[in-house]
């Protein structure tokens, strides 16, 4: 630690674990849903305008934008929270192949405890599956190279209204 009270970790300023992912959508209302009732992120931890000219510089806009947003969360601690952020005008969307994914797109990788059920729940909401539920093992090596080949995992993928790709894994009640 520093004389100024800060941590480092081999000689590196430590980062903390992933507290959100900022999500820019095209119909706040409509991704605000999918997230509160396809994904059970129901906790509001805030939302409203943006209108202070340095969030615009941090998002990127021009500072004549409107930006509405919404931060919501799964119940626990406030870390790996989704914000979505609405930019009226409309920036571009970001271009995709129609098939596979692309350098720079993200996936959000969550788990769930009956990923039969979430899948149910996400195309009654007209998500696209772009693999259903499937058995994954990884086979692999620990630090200290001890090899590994666990007994899989039940994994599928989806996309949000705004095509942002999802990576379902479902684990048993009680592991996260």
């Amino acid at each position: 630690m520093s004389s100024f009270g800060r941590v480092y970790v081999n000689d590196t300023p430590q980062v903390s674990r992933l507290v959100r992912t900022a999500l820019f959508v095209s119909d706040l209302d409509r991704s605000s849903r999918f997230y509160k009732q396809g994904l059970g992120y129901h906790e509001v931890y805030s939302g409203g305008e943006l209108t202070h000219k340095v969030a615009h510089a941090l998002l990127g806009v021009p500072e004549d934008s409107a930006i509405r947003y919404e931060i919501v969360k799964a119940e626990g601690p406030n870390f790996g929270m989704i914000g979505m952020f609405e930019v009226k005008p409309s920036p571009p969307r970001v271009s995709r192949a129609s098939a596979g994914v692309n350098i720079g797109e993200g996936c959000l990788v969550l788990l769930t405890t009956d990923i039969r059920a979430v899948r149910d729940r996400l195309v009654d909401m007209g998500a696209e599956i772009v693999c259903e539920p499937q058995r994954l093992v990884v086979r692999g090596t620990l630090p200290g190279g001890v090899e590994m080949t666990g007994p899989g995992s039940l994994e599928m993928t989806c996309r949000d209204p705004d095509g942002m790709l999802i990576n379902l894994i479902e684990r048993p009640v009680g592991s996260f």
